[in-house]
């Protein structure tokens, strides 16, 4: 096995499943052989199922979920590879390389959502036969497809897929966001919601009858929250494969938000209800200053879509790929200085007046009316996307974090590019950055002291996700030290994601041991204290004497009470001259109110002062210091035994 690791559950076959997935990790689009055979490396599954659609029926797909290992990849019996640039661990440009020493002659076509013109240049001379920007459509998938494989047409024969083989196997690859809408024949059709913005949404359908030109009683389902619209036109419509479209829907009227499930789609409700009128009344009755702040700040988003739309009508079709990275390049630089400074102007309004909000049932209204006013154009940003469907179940999932260390000019247009890297150049993204910088310090502290003592460090991550301070650890380990990491976690989606990122770096370096488990820390802290029947049987229990304990992200979820027990439990894990580093978000939050309202993203803030009496009570005795990061948006508590 490249990867060494020990993985343990108390639930049963997790171990099992993980290392299944593991061997079954390159996915078979056909049992068929066409004439050619076409590789797919890209972290996101909606590319791969479209570009294996759009190929199907005249080249066998295969697609790779994220950046193989060095030397894993198979290239005797490939003629033509896709490739994305970002993915995690290793880039696009890393694996060209390793493509061109073994297969000088392989059709490799670069995949690109925001790359620079230098990496274009790179990839020029890295020997790319080209570069496609995202989004791409199928058709142009097919033509590029066309010139490296030569002319193909669709046939009727069906194929199915491999047993074993099927995306959703792995953590965030469930099904896209969902799409329902009522077509002139008052059929229900649904589909994959691949794109959203402002006014008009991109949808894959796999349909047996004519969607007709206009639809009704829209909903795009993001999670729970649900994004509404009255009708809809249908503006473009292309093939992917004999029985599937992608469809660009526009969206002119009314927007409505709601969340979870309600009426039936189809069903004409020509009057809102009484509980609606009632809350369009009480919309109107919010404070001024807070709904002309909340259309202040759609207006802002609103002028730069416009900018945007009008830029990219001039420059499509006018310029070669490295001179429209390039040009956007310099565009979004020009736009975020013209509107950035004035949209975190008028967020600062938005947030004193959310903050003056008493009344509980005013706050659950001003929610509604924010969200009913930002999501469409906020939702077209691929980390709010994320943040408001949560996938995982859970607000800080592994997904959202991993996109505050990518890279923020992520999205489908040049809007949802500059509107996610606003979002994620906030004073709370920072104070993650902040957060992992801060752990991999502690990490390489205590590796310095165990390697000077000549000893083993052990290390242990509780409430872990996938613990990227340990990946930066990985990527520069320090020499001749020998070290331990133990990473606990409650969800075994974010522990199957760690386990594919981990395998990312190959065989671990010789004296680095790593260890998955599946526990709850708020059940071993309540076994700890004597509460029976807190852990399940089987459930992991660490056996102590580690040199650094950590836990970062939990305890904005916990109450007062349950803080002092983890922390008094986690203390009582070190080693003599061990160290504990646990944190919470404070009140200094500078979108504290927009993550409440508008992102659906609640955490229990907490002073600064607050934080030391609760940290006082946990560690007893023992001496700690605090450490707040740079905007004083997390608060730490740092404990030696």
């Amino acid at each position: 096995m490249r990867f060494e690791s020990k993985i343990s559950s108390g639930e049963p076959g997790l171990a099992q499943e993980i290392a299944d997935n593991r061997e079954d990790s390159m996915v078979v689009s056909t049992r068929r052989t066409p004439a050619a055979t076409v590789l797919v490396i890209d972290d996101d599954p909606s590319v791969i199922r479209l570009i294996e659609k759009s190929l199907e029926g005249s080249a066998t797909v295969y697609g790779e979920f994220g950046a193989p290992e060095s030397g894993e990849l198979d290239l005797s019996e490939l003629d033509l590879v896709f490739l994305d640039y970002k993915m995690p661990v290793r880039d696009g440009l890393d694996i060209l390389l390793e493509i061109r020493e073994e297969r000088p002659d392989l059709p490799v076509v670069f995949l690109t959502g925001f790359g620079t013109p230098e990496f274009a240049e790179k990839a020029k001379k890295g020997g790319a036969n080209a570069i496609l920007a995202k989004p791409v459509g199928p058709g142009l998938i097919r033509k590029t497809a066309q010139v490296y494989l030569g002319a193909f047409s669709y046939d009727n024969r069906r194929f199915e897929v491999e047993p074993g083989s099927t995306l959703d196997e792995w953590p965030g690859m469930r099904p896209p966001r969902s799409f329902e809408g009522v077509d002139p024949k008052g059929n229900l059709v649904s589909g994959d919601l691949v794109r959203f913005g402002s006014e008009a949404a991109v949808v894959d359908f796999n349909s047996e009858h004519g969607l007709g030109s206009q639809l009704r009683d829209i909903r795009l389902a993001f999670g729970r929250q649900q994004v509404k619209s009255a009708h809809g036109v249908i503006t473009r419509c292309e093939a992917i494969s004999r029985n599937s479209f992608r469809v660009e829907i526009l969206m002119p009227g009314a927007w409505g938000v709601s969340e979870g499930e309600d009426e039936e789609p189809g069903n004409n409700v020509a009057k809102p209800s009484a509980s609606q009128v009632s809350r369009q009344v009480k919309q109107s009755d919010l404070p001024e200053q807070f709904r002309l702040a909340t259309y202040e700040l759609c207006e802002i988003l609103k002028s730069v879509q416009q900018d945007c739309l009008l830029f990219e009508n001039l420059r499509d079709g006018a310029l070669d790929t490295v001179e429209r990275l390039r040009a956007d390049e310099s565009f979004v630089q020009d736009t975020s200085k013209l509107y950035s400074p004035e949209f975190w102007k008028v967020m600062v309004r938005f947030e004193d007046a959310a903050r003056a909000l008493e009344a509980l049932d005013e706050i659950r209204v001003a929610k509604e009316f924010a969200r009913k006013v930002m999501f469409p154009m906020a939702l077209s940003s691929p980390f709010l996307a994320r943040v408001v469907e949560k996938p995982i179940g859970v607000p800080g999932d592994f997904g959202m974090l991993g996109q505050i260390l990518g890279n923020p000019l992520e999205g489908s247009s040049l809007y949802d590019r500059i509107f996610n890297s606003w979002i994620l150049s906030c004073g709370a993204a920072d104070a993650y950055r902040y957060r992992v910088n801060l752990l991999y310090r502690e990490i390489r502290q205590k590796a310095e002291q165990a390697k000077r003592e000549g000893r083993t460090v052990r290390v242990l991550s509780m409430a872990s996700g996938v613990a990227y301070e340990i990946q930066r650890y990985l990527e520069d380990p320090l020499e001749g030290c020998e070290i331990e990491f133990v990473m606990v976690d409650f969800s075994t989606d974010t522990l199957k994601e760690a386990e594919r990122q981990y395998r990312s770096f190959g065989t671990l370096p010789e004296m680095v041991k790593l260890e998955m488990h599946q526990s709850s820390v708020i059940d071993l802290a309540n076994r700890s204290r004597g509460f029976s029947g807190a852990a399940s049987d089987g459930a992991y229990e660490p056996d102590g004497e580690f040199d650094l304990v950590y836990c970062a992200g939990l305890f904005d979820y916990l109450s007062d009470r349950l803080i002092v027990k983890v922390i008094s439990y986690l203390h009582g894990l070190l080693r003599e001259g061990g160290r504990l580093a646990v944190s919470n978000f404070t009140v200094k939050n500078p979108i504290q109110s927009w993550m409440t309202l508008v992102m659906d993203w609640e955490l229990i803030y907490r002073s600064e002062a607050q934080f030391i009496e609760l940290m006082g009570r946990g560690v007893g005795d023992a001496t700690f210091e605090i450490e707040i990061d740079h905007g004083g948006v997390e608060v730490y508590g740092l404990s030696e035994r």
